[in-house]
Order: structure tokens, then sequence, then C-alpha cells
């Protein structure tokens, strides 16, 4: 290591429950689909046992299918939308900041990633996204013009 290089501290961070409440599609998404949030995720668990499916895979499949029937945009620029209105806990938006001044009091070059089994769009939405050096989450596939592919 140089001696212009400063030590780096990488923090990983959870998501649902860790910076915001609940899970992110309680926010804004499921209530779009005129669903509670027990019953989107009683029908994800069904249909993971159902398929003996994971869970994770599970979800964002009824998101599809519950959003195709209700007619919720399902783009990357909808759930980006949809991620802007996840509530982060108090203090979330202040904590980069803080760490930011404490690393630089103690010579260290302080870096924030995500890993969740949330959804990347709707976490790129929120309003800590640019804090992140990368946010490693569930995700849909798009076409070039942000379509679900």
């Amino acid at each position: 290591m140089s001696r212009h290089t400063r030590p780096q501290l990488a923090i990983i961070y959870d998501f649902d429950g860790t910076l915001a409440p609940g899970n992110m599609q309680e926010h804004d998404f499921i209530p779009q689909l005129g669903l509670k949030p027990g019953q989107f995720w009683e029908k994800a668990k069904a249909v993971a046992k159902e398929q003996r499916a994971d869970e994770i895979l599970a979800y964002m499949r009824v998101m599809l299918q519950e959003a195709e029937i209700r007619k919720v945009s399902v783009t990357r620029a909808a759930f980006a939308d949809f991620g802007r209105k996840v509530a982060l806990f108090q203090g979330v938006e202040e904590w980069f900041t803080r760490t930011a001044a404490f690393g630089r009091d103690n010579g260290l070059t302080i870096r924030h990633y995500i890993v969740s089994s949330g959804l990347r769009e709707m976490i790129e939405g929120t309003a800590i996204a640019s804090q992140f050096e990368r946010i490693y989450a569930s995700s849909f596939m798009y076409d070039h013009m942000g379509q679900r592919g």
C-alpha cells in the first residue's frame, strides 16, 4: 500500500428491516395491487411451496402476475418510482454523512454496499441509493426500453 492510499472500510447492509421498516414492496407496490401485505406474502409462500421453488423467485413471480392482473406497471422506471416512496428509518439519511466524517477523522475511506433479496430497482429509487458503491439485490431483466424482458 502506498503512503498516499488510505485504508478502506466496507460496510455491508441488508435493506428491508435494516435501513427501512418492513419489506420495500409493502410501502407502495403492494398497495398499488390493492392487496394487504399479508395477502401478498401468503400468495408468494403458496407459490414457493406448490412449485418447490425459492421464496425470492416466487415473490418476484407473484409481483409480475398480480401486476399484470391489476395493470400495474413493472418497468425499470416504475420500480424506481416505487422505491422513491420507501420510508427509511429515522437517521438513515444522515448516517452516511456521519460515517464519512468519522472515516476522514480516522484516516479511513468508508464504502457502503447493499446485499438484499429485495429489488435492486426499488433500492436504486430511494433517497440513499447514491451512497452505495454497489447494490447487490434481486432484479428483473429489461430490454433497451426499460421494459421487462
